[in-house]
C-alpha cells in the first residue's frame, strides 16, 4: 500500500493539513520494503521504548497500511466501533492477500491524478494552499474505556473480500480506524472553513471592559434610587442602644434644585452601599416619615428648613378628648369570662394547655413550653444569637400586628417602653370564607403587649446583653374584648391621637384615663372599626395577668352592605383607603366622624372598581404629588388582588388603574418603598420584585429575595432600606433593597434568613431555627419553581432550600411582619413577626459595616 505522503495534491482540495502529514512513521520507507513482519516488529519495538505497559496499549501512532491502525478491529486494539473480535481475526488472515491488490490499485490512482494535474486552473492551484490553520489536536492515548467497548452490541461480520472493493464507487472510509476517520474529518473542516486567526487578548479585554461599562450604566449610580422626596434628611448623632433611650437627631437642610439633591443622594448611597451588609448600620438610618400634616408651608424658597416641618411625634390632630373614659366607665372582665368567649382556644392533640417548641442552636436545641401570654428572651432560648429580643405566644394564629406610634417624650415616663398590638383567630381550624360576614355578636380580641427596657437603664455599647436583666421584659398588659368577630388586620392611627396627661391628677377619683391611641381593625363582620385604647400604665392591675376590657361599641364603624372589607392603609393621618371583596376601593376621611362622635353611616369620598376579584393587599405610595406640593395628599395606591394583578391607582384619575404585574396566583402582599418611590411585590415564582417607577430605566424590575412558598406579608421602614418578607414556608427573610440595584448582572441574590418555623405532625411540636448565616442564590434558582439545572439531574433530589411549592402545612406559615415606624428614628430597628402557630418574635435588627468599616460619607 502506498503511504499517504506519496499522494499528489489535487486542485479540488489543499495539501494534507497538519496532523495528517505525520500519519506515517519515520521508518515507513523501510517498512514498505520489509513486508508485514518487519512493519510489525518496528511498531512493537517503538512502543516498547516507553517502558509503560499502559502506554503500549494506548499507542495509536499511525504508520503504514500494515500497522494495527489499518486493522481497527485487531485483537491488539480491540476498540473498533461496532466491530467484534471475530471480524478482527478474519482481517488478520486476509491481510497478506490484500496487500498486493492494494498496491496495484493505488498505482492506477496516482497515474490518473498526474494526468489531471495538467488541467488545473492556476487560480485553483493558489487557493489550494492553506495558511493560518491551527494544528489539529492529537489523538494519542484517546481510545475509549474498556467498559464502554464491552457495552456495545456485537455486529455481524461481513466478507472482507467484497468489502475491500466497494461497488459503484463507494468510499473505503469504513476500513479505516476511528482515530484515522476523526483526523480526516477535522482536516476537511479546517480546509473548508476560513482560517482561524489567533485570539487577540488585548482586543478581548477591550470588549470585556466595554461590556462591563454598559452593565454599569444599567446597574450603576444613575439606576440607584435617590432617597425620600422631602428636601431634608435626618440622622442619628449617637448609637440608639437598641432603642432604649432617646437620641438626638441631626437635621440637614437640602433645599435647592431637586436634581442636584437627588444626584448627591445617589452618589452617597452608591458609595456607602458597597460597605454594608444586608442589615443597615444605624449610621445609615435616615429620613423622616412624610405626611401632609408634617409640612407647615411657611416659606416657599427654603422648604427644607427645620422651622417649616414638624416631626411625626410633634403632629397633633386635635382628638385629645375623644374616647377617653374614667376607670368607673370601663367594663372589666375576669379571666374566666374572657377565656370562655374572647380569648383564642388552641386545639392540642393531647389537650394540654401549652405548646412545645424546640429552640436554640441547630445542633443543641432544647424543648420550651409556652402558655398563652408567655414570653422568653432570645438570650435564654439561643445564647449564641447576636440579636436582642423575645419570643412570645399569643394563643392563636396571628393575623394582625402593628406598633403603637408613641413619642419618646411620653414613653420616657415609663422607661421608653414600646407597645405592640396583636390580633388572633380563635384557633388554627378557623377558616374564614371570603365574602361571608360573621354575625355582629361574634367575639374577638386584640392584645396589647409592652416591650420594656432593662431595669438597669441604658446599656453600654461594648457590654453584651445577657439574661433577663440585660434584655428587658415583654408582657401582655391588656386585652380588648370586642364584638364583631376576630380582627384580621389592625393598624394604629399614624399621627397625634394620644392624650396628654398630668400624672398628679390621674389618681384622683373620676379623672379620665389618657388613651394610648386609636386602633383601626378589619373584623370578620365585614367592617372597619375604630377603638380608643386606654393607656395600660394608668390602670392598676397585676403584672402577671393582663387586664380584660370589654368594648362592644367602637368609636366608629365603616362598612359596605354588599361587600366585606379585606385590607386597608392610611393615606394621611385621618384618611383611610379600604379594599373590598367585590374588587372595589373606598376612601373615607374619618376625622369629622371621630371628632363629632357620628354613630350613623359615613359615606366614602371615593368608591370605584379596581379589580375583577377581591383586593387582598393595599399600600399607599406616600410621596408628595410634586416637589413643590409638599403639603399635598399622596396620590398613588398600590394594590394586589386575588385575580393575580398588581396595579397602581392615581387618586386624581380613579377610573383607570394601571396594571404593573399579572400572574396566575393571587397577589397576597404589596408594599411601597419610600426611599425609592417604587412598589415591591411577590411574583408567581414567590420572588420579591421591585419595580422602579421613576428616573432612569423606569418600569424595570429587580429581584431581591426568594421564598419557597407564598409570601404573606412585606415590611419596610421610612428610616432605612431593610425589607423583610414572611411566607407560608415558615421563613422570615431580610434583605437590603438597595442591593437589587447595586447587584451586577448575573450576580447572585443575597439575603439573610432571620429564622424559620418547622412543625412535627406526629409529635405536635414546633421548632424554630435562627442561627442561619447569610446566603446567596442565583437568579435562575430564585425565580424558578424547580431549577432547570436540578431538574436535569434525575438521580438527585432537589435541595430543600430551592424546591418551591404551595402545599406547605398551615402550622408553619408566618402571616405578619412589621417594623416600628411610629416611635421615631431611634427605635426603627425593632421588628415584630408572627404566624399560624401563635408564636411570635420581636427582635432588634441592626447592621454592621463590612470589614469593620466606619461610617463613610462623601
Amino acid at each position: 500500500m502506498v503511504s499517504l505522503r506519496e499522494r499528489t495534491a489535487r486542485a479540488s482540495y489543499s495539501n494534507v493539513a497538519e496532523g495528517l502529514a505525520d500519519l506515517s512513521s519515520e521508518d515507513e520507507t523501510d517498512n514498505e520494503n520489509a513486508g508485514p513482519s518487519a512493519a510489525a516488529s518496528a511498531s512493537g519495538s517503538g512502543s516498547g521504548d516507553t517502558g509503560d505497559e499502559g502506554e503500549k496499549d494506548d499507542d495509536t501512532s499511525f504508520s503504514s497500511g500494515e500497522s494495527s491502525e489499518f486493522k481497527p478491529d485487531s485483537p491488539e486494539k480491540g476498540q473498533g466501533k461496532g466491530k467484534g473480535k471475530e471480524r478482527a481475526q478474519d482481517d488478520n488472515d486476509n491481510d497478506e492477500d490484500r496487500i498486493d491488490d492494494d498496491d496495484e490499485m493505488m498505482d492506477d490512482i496516482i497515474e490518473d491524478e498526474e494526468d489531471d494535474e495538467d488541467d488545473i486552473d492556476p487560480a485553483l492551484r493558489e487557493m489550494s494552499v492553506t495558511s493560518g490553520i491551527e494544528p489539529l489536536p492529537t489523538f494519542r492515548n484517546s481510545r475509549p474505556a474498556d467498559n464502554a467497548s464491552r457495552s456495545r452490541p456485537a455486529q455481524q461480520t461481513r466478507n472482507v473480500s467484497t468489502a475491500a472493493y466497494p461497488a459503484h464507487g463507494q468510499s473505503e472510509i469504513s476500513l479505516l480506524s476511528l482515530q484515522h476517520r476523526a483526523l480526516i474529518q477535522a482536516s476537511s473542516v479546517a480546509m473548508t472553513k476560513p482560517p482561524t486567526v489567533p485570539r487577540n487578548l488585548e482586543r478581548e479585554n477591550e470588549k470585556h471592559l466595554a461590556r462591563e461599562k454598559d452593565q454599569s450604566r444599567t446597574h450603576g449610580v444613575g439606576m440607584f434610587p435617590a432617597g425620600t422626596p422631602v428636601p431634608f434628611t435626618t440622622s442619628l448623632i449617637s448609637n440608639p442602644h437598641n432603642g432604649w433611650a432617646g437620641n438626638h437627631i441631626e437635621w440637614k437642610d437640602e433645599s435647592g434644585d431637586s436634581s442636584e439633591r437627588n444626584t448627591k443622594r445617589r452618589d452617597e448611597a452608591w458609595a456607602n452601599n458597597k460597605h454594608m451588609t444586608f442589615a443597615v448600620p444605624w449610621e445609615e438610618w435616615k429620613g423622616e416619615s412624610w405626611y401632609p400634616e408634617t409640612y407647615l408651608g411657611v416659606e416657599e424658597e427654603n422648604m427644607g428648613k427645620r422651622e417649616n416641618w414638624l416631626m411625626r411625634d410633634e403632629v397633633r390632630l386635635g382628638l385629645d378628648d375623644i374616647g377617653r373614659w374614667t376607670k368607673e366607665e370601663l367594663h372589666f372582665l375576669n379571666e374566666l369570662e374572657a377565656e370562655e368567649a374572647y380569648l383564642p382556644t388552641p386545639l392540642y392533640k393531647e389537650s394540654e394547655p401549652f405548646i412545645t417548641c424546640h429552640m436554640g442552636p441547630r445542633d443543641q436545641q432544647s424543648a420550651h413550653t409556652f402558655s398563652i401570654f408567655d414570653s422568653k428572651p432570645l438570650s435564654e432560648t439561643n445564647g449564641i444569637l447576636p440579636r436582642k429580643g423575645h419570643t412570645f405566644f399569643a394563643g392563636g394564629p396571628i393575623w394582625g400586628m402593628d406598633w403603637c406610634p408613641y413619642p419618646d417624650s411620653k414613653s420616657a415616663d415609663f422607661g421608653y417602653e414600646q407597645y405592640l398590638a396583636i390580633s388572633t383567630l380563635p384557633h388554627l381550624e378557623t377558616r374564614p370564607h371570603m365574602s361571608e360576614k360573621w354575625p355582629r355578636s361574634s367575639k374577638g380580641a386584640i392584645q396589647v403587649w409592652a416591650i420594656s427596657p432593662p431595669p438597669s437603664g441604658e446599656v453600654p455599647v461594648d457590654e453584651p446583653m445577657d439574661g433577663d436583666a440585660r434584655t428587658g421584659n415583654m408582657t401582655c398588659l391588656m386585652v380588648l374584648c370586642l364584638s364583631g368577630g376576630p380582627a384580621m388586620e389592625i393598624k394604629w392611627m399614624p399621627l397625634g391621637v394620644w392624650d396628654n396627661y398630668d400624672s398628679g391628677l390621674i389618681s384622683h377619683p373620676g379623672s379620665k384615663i389618657p388613651k394610648l391611641g386609636v386602633l383601626a381593625a378589619i373584623q370578620l363582620d365585614g367592617s372597619v372599626s375604630f377603638y380608643a385604647v386606654p393607656h395600660p400604665r394608668f390602670l392598676n392591675h397585676n403584672e402577671t395577668h393582663p387586664l380584660y376590657i370589654k368594648m362592644d361599641v367602637p368609636l366608629l364603624r365603616l362598612e359596605i352592605p354588599d361587600a366585606m372589607a379585606m385590607c386597608f392603609d392610611w393615606i394621611t393621618g385621618s384618611r383611610i383607603a379600604v379594599g373590598f371583596s367585590n374588587g372595589h376601593l373606598a376612601v373615607w376621611d374619618v376625622y369629622d366622624a371621630l371628632r363629632n362622635g357620628t354613630t350613623g353611616d359615613v359615606l366614602p369620598s371615593l368608591y370605584t372598581p379596581v379589580s375583577r376579584s377581591a383586593v387582598r393587599s393595599i399600600s399607599v405610595g406616600r410621596v408628595p404629588p410634586t416637589d413643590k406640593q409638599l403639603g399635598g395628599e399622596p396620590a398613588y395606591l398600590l394594590m394586589g388582588s386575588y385575580d393575580g394583578t398588581t396595579s397602581i391607582l392615581d387618586l386624581r384619575d380613579p377610573l383607570y388603574p394601571v396594571v404593573i404585574n399579572r400572574a396566575r396566583v393571587p397577589c397576597m402582599a404589596v408594599k411601597w418603598l419610600t426611599q425609592m418611590a417604587s412598589p415591591a411585590l411577590c411574583d408567581i415564582d414567590y420572588a420579591i420584585q421591585v419595580v422602579k417607577m421613576r428616573g432612569n430605566f423606569a418600569g424595570r424590575s429587580h429581584a431581591l429575595s426568594s421564598h419557597r412558598g407564598q409570601v404573606w406579608d412585606l415590611a419596610t421602614s421610612d428610616y432605612h432600606t431593610m425589607l423583610v418578607s414572611a411566607g407560608s414556608d415558615g421563613a422570615l427573610i431580610l434583605t437590603n433593597f438597595y442591593t437589587g440595584f447595586y447587584r451586577k448582572r448575573k450576580a447572585p441574590l443575597g439575603f439573610h434568613r432571620l429564622y424559620e418555623m418547622d412543625y412535627s405532625e406526629s409529635r405536635d411540636e414546633y421548632r424554630i431555627v435562627d442561627d442561619f448565616l447569610p446566603e446567596s442564590q442565583t437568579l435562575e434558582n430564585a425565580i424558578s419553581r424547580r431549577p432547570p439545572n436540578i431538574a436535569r439531574r434525575a438521580t438527585h433530589d432537589t435541595p430543600s432550600q430551592l424546591l418551591k411549592t404551595a402545599a406547605w402545612k398551615p402550622e408553619v406559615g408566618l402571616h405578619k411582619v412589621a417594623w416600628n415606624e411610629g416611635c421615631g428614628l431611634s427605635k426603627a430597628g425593632w421588628l415584630a413577626s408572627g404566624g399560624a402557630s401563635g408564636l411570635g418574635r420581636v427582635e432588634w435588627i441592626e447592621g454592621r459595616w463590612k470589614n469593620g468599616e466606619s461610617r463613610r460619607i462623601l
